[in-house]
């Protein structure tokens, strides 16, 4: 039996987001165009002629750029530290200048790097599962369950 042992779960995570393209936007402008504003306009409350406004506006918003929900599984990776993230963020910047750049020594430098941080990575990952192991009363059924989640 594993105890205490936060292994690596997948989540689901659903994110909602508008679907904003070029035709959206230009229904959208059509739409507010073909719009009659004189009620809004001729109306003597500022806070009347306002949400008049601002509910011809929401309405047409919302019918041209609808929503669309899209999940996504991703894999937590508790070994990944700050250190990490950090130096995958500055390789980003590194292949970036390497591509764009002529010179050799901004490719090689590119390389070198990466193999540090691959040894790197490979050393946390090592590390954590091998704490895991160490601290399960159950070795070989940690030893199982971590193999099948890599």
């Amino acid at each position: 039996m594993i105890e205490n042992i936060a292994l690596t779960k997948q989540r689901n995570t659903i994110t909602t987001m508008r679907d904003i393209n070029d035709q959206s936007i230009m229904e959208f402008q059509l739409l507010l165009s073909h719009e009659n504003w004189e009620d809004t306009f001729m109306e003597d409350d500022a806070n009347i002629s306002f949400n008049k406004f601002l509910n011809i506006y929401l309405r047409i918003f919302q019918s041209c750029f609808i929503k669309k929900r899209k999940s996504s599984n991703t894999v937590s990776k508790p070994w990944i530290t700050k250190g990490i993230k950090t130096s995958c963020n500055r390789k980003r910047e590194l292949c970036f200048k390497a591509r764009d750049s002529n010179e050799l020594e901004h490719k090689l430098y590119y390389k070198h790097y990466c193999k540090i941080l691959s040894k790197v990575i490979n050393e946390a990952t090592k590390l954590y599962y091998k704490d895991i192991i160490m601290k399960s009363k159950n070795k070989m059924k940690a030893h199982g369950i971590l193999y099948i989640k890599k």
